[in-house]
């Protein structure tokens, strides 16, 4: 414990957290004068607001930054933002983005995720919607801790908002590819098209991405963790008269190929260790799965500006097909499969009225609407050990689900001193969930067990609703310096078990105590910050395998104990001499379970207590620290190299928090070499991530039906080393 204090209290002292990344998108001139951080416009409070004067903590990353360090899909965001963590999962595609430990563990498709997930203001509503690309963007910013009031449901943990590049009134665009090992190829772009000065303009962008599996499938031809993939969009933005901006969008994604794969990983108890996965590139399966995956969204952005305030109104639908078929246990020797068939339908509406102009007291109004339509199918193949049943077929999950809801909120700041403002805000928010469901699901199939199907026909509805508010004292110290102090609060809603368990589960809620300053000093050369939480977080959500009623094993997700979390998060950005950069992003983290008795291990079937144990994917210690050493001038263009370096410590992928659910602790190093033409107008760049070649384990999942004797223990990795190189240009 001293050691952890000692650690602490040094960090606390040492740096001030601040979102780290300038919003640069040039190179720094070779002058002292030029190389100093520049300002940061985020919306993160739905509004545009410099990110020095917003009492949150935010990381904000431009869209020229992600390019520039090779981040093209959102498990970038792990090494950009502190005591964030990012897990992927196989082709279903679902990811889990922790924050501050707060996380989910279910991933069923109908499972709402704890990090709101946004794209261009637009609310993404499924777990699959968030594994996006990053392509033509304008920024990304990351928010930490409930969003309870602007972003409502499923924010406990915080939100992500995407935000792309918009149409402008000059012509202009910018193309680069990639060819790297696993003979991997990307490509990106996009273009602008001015119609008519700056009362109509056009822009469109795409990226694609064609890459061999990072995992040899020995039994058969092929690999998996594959990419075949494709996202495109389309802006048209209207200024018919000057109040009024109407932008439309068109968004595509395409995904297809093998995607991700999961092998049996050892465990206490294993019956077959002679299966288990000894090299994490080689993954002997005897399915060679695959995933075609479809998404389509059309959103709509009106404002007008009234003078004192602005209307604002967003609509966004959003259609979602998946089909997939993946190996069930993680070997060579069983035929269990799992063939899913997923479609989700959604539609959100959303009205704001804001102020205008920094005024003593400014404020926004707002209603939202969601209606969404579910349906997932699952086909479960029993495989040849099961003797009578081999080879049996049949629907293990046929699952239709609807989901609504609406919320009213509203905030606003006043200004209580010259340097003093107070910041109130509240939400109420309703959800009604319905489930007409109809369902097959296995029982074990011992000598002496039951019947080996079950079929459940049951019609479901529940409502849920909650008041979500936020209150912040912030305190402008000098023209550099901003202190705040923050209470909010977070909810994630109920709902249902399929299968034989019918039971409902309640929303999770959280409360966060938070205190932070921000602060930029040595004449724009230093940007630092510090912000320090304390979360009573309850009723936690978590999904387990569990043999339950009448000897069925199933997917259940029950309402846990509370957990205390509590950590300190340090961001910052310096500048050095004339070229010299250095970034980093710093976090401690504890995050823990109160009392919790009497759980169910859903490997061994014992009864535990996890009184203590750590939440899931929370490790104490994570940071990135990123160094540019220095721009080399060499008269037609600059040279400049970039070294990026992220470690975490040990972190737990289950609850019960067993040996063979720990990650290890593991580093990460990321090089660059870039020759820029001094115009920018196109570059060459080489680069290898993941130097150390580290085996890093992302996600685990416990489940049954490894050659019918037993529990199984299966495990997704994170990408290995990869280089390469990159060239762009822009015009």
């Amino acid at each position: 414990m001293a050691v952890k204090t000692k650690i602490a209290l040094a960090l606390g002292c040492s740096i001030w957290a601040m979102p780290v990344l300038a919003q640069d998108d040039s190179d720094a001139p070779a002058t002292e004068q030029a190389n100093v951080v520049g300002e940061i416009v985020v919306t993160a409070q739905k509004r545009e607001q410099s990110l020095s004067s917003v009492p949150l903590a935010v990381t904000a990353v431009s869209g020229a930054e992600l390019s520039a360090n090779g981040a093209y899909d959102t498990s970038a965001i792990a090494f950009l933002s502190p005591n964030v963590n990012f897990a992927n999962e196989t082709s279903r595609d679902a990811v889990f983005i922790t924050i501050r430990g707060v996380s989910g563990t279910d991933n069923r498709n109908e499972a709402d995720p704890t990090t709101a997930f946004h794209i261009d203001g637009a609310y993404v509503p499924r777990l699959s919607g968030a594994n996006a690309y990053f392509f033509d963007l304008e920024r990304v910013e990351i928010l930490r801790g409930p969003q309870g009031t602007l972003y409502g449901r499923n924010s406990t943990s915080g939100a992500v908002n995407v935000i792309s590049a918009k149409p402008t009134d000059e012509l202009g665009g910018h193309f680069e590819m990639l060819y790297g090992n696993f003979d991997r190829v990307l490509g990106t772009g996009a273009i602008n098209l001015p119609i008519s000065g700056d009362r109509l303009a056009l822009r469109g962008a795409f990226i694609f991405e064609d890459r061999d599996g990072y995992r040899n499938n020995s039994p058969l031809t092929g690999r998996g963790d594959d990419a075949n993939d494709f996202a495109g969009r389309i802006h048209l933005l209207a200024r018919p008269i000057d109040p009024l901006t109407v932008l439309l969008t068109y968004e595509i994604y395409d995904k297809s190929g093998v995607g991700g794969v999961q092998g049996l990983l050892p465990f206490t108890g294993n019956p077959r260790p002679d299966l288990v996965v000894t090299d994490r590139r080689e993954f002997p399966l005897d399915t060679q799965g695959f995933r075609n995956n479809n998404t389509n969204s059309l959103r709509a952005q009106v404002d007008y500006d009234l003078g004192p305030m602005t209307a604002t109104y967003q609509f966004a639908w959003r259609r979602e097909e998946r089909e997939s078929l993946n190996d069930l246990d993680g070997t060579a020797i069983s035929d269990s499969t799992l063939a899913e068939d997923f479609r989700s339908s959604a539609n959100t509406h959303e009205l704001r009225l804001t102020s205008n102009g920094d005024n003593v007291i400014d404020w926004m109004l707002g209603g939202f609407y969601l209606n969404e339509t579910i349906n997932s199918i699952f086909n479960v193949q029993i495989p040849t050990a099961f003797g009578a049943f081999s080879r049996l077929d049949f629907d293990f999950i046929d699952n239709d689900q609807k989901n609504k809801s609406w919320a009213l909120f509203g905030q606003t700041t006043v200004a209580l001193a010259d340097q003093l403002d107070l910041t109130v805000g509240a939400r109420y928010t309703r959800d009604d969930k319905d489930k007409p469901d109809s369902a097959q699901v296995i029982r074990r199939l011992d000598a002496n067990g039951p019947p080996p199907l079950q079929t459940i026909i049951q019609n479901q509805s529940a409502d849920w609703d909650k008041v979500t508010w936020r209150a912040a004292l912030d305190y402008t110290l000098n023209d550099d310096t901003l202190l705040y102090a923050s209470v909010s609060t977070g909810y994630k809603a109920g709902g249902f078990n399929r299968g034989a368990s019918q039971a409902i589960y309640d929303p999770e809620t959280v409360t966060s105590y938070e205190v932070g300053a921000k602060t930029n000093a040595l004449g724009n050369r230093l940007r630092l910050g510090l912000s320090a939480f304390y979360y009573d977080y309850k009723d936690l959500q978590l999904a387990q395998v569990e043999t339950g009623d009448n000897n069925v094993i199933e997917n259940i997700t029950r309402n846990a104990t509370s957990a205390t979390v509590w950590g300190i998060e340090a961001e910052g950005e310096l500048r050095i001499g004339a070229t010299t950069r250095i970034d980093f992003a710093l976090g401690y983290l504890n995050a823990e379970f109160d009392s919790f008795p009497n759980v169910l291990d859903d490997l061994t079937s014992a009864i535990e207590d996890l009184s203590g144990n750590r939440l899931v994917n929370a490790p104490r210690f994570s940071g990135t620290l990123g160094i540019e050493p220095f721009v080399a001038d060499l008269g037609a263009g600059t040279i400049k190299p970039r070294v990026q370096f992220h470690y975490e410590s040990d972190a737990f992928l289950r609850i019960q928090n067993k040996d063979h659910d720990r990650r290890g602790d593991y580093t990460r190093t990321d090089a660059r070499l870039r020759y820029e033409q001094r115009d920018e107008s196109w570059f060459v760049e080489g680069y290898v991530e993941n130097i150390e070649n580290s085996n890093v384990i992302s996600s685990v999942s416990a489940g049954t039906l490894i050659v019918g004797v037993g529990p199984s223990f299966k495990g997704v990795f994170l990408a290995p080393r990869t280089y390469g190189v990159r060239v762009g240009t822009k015009f």
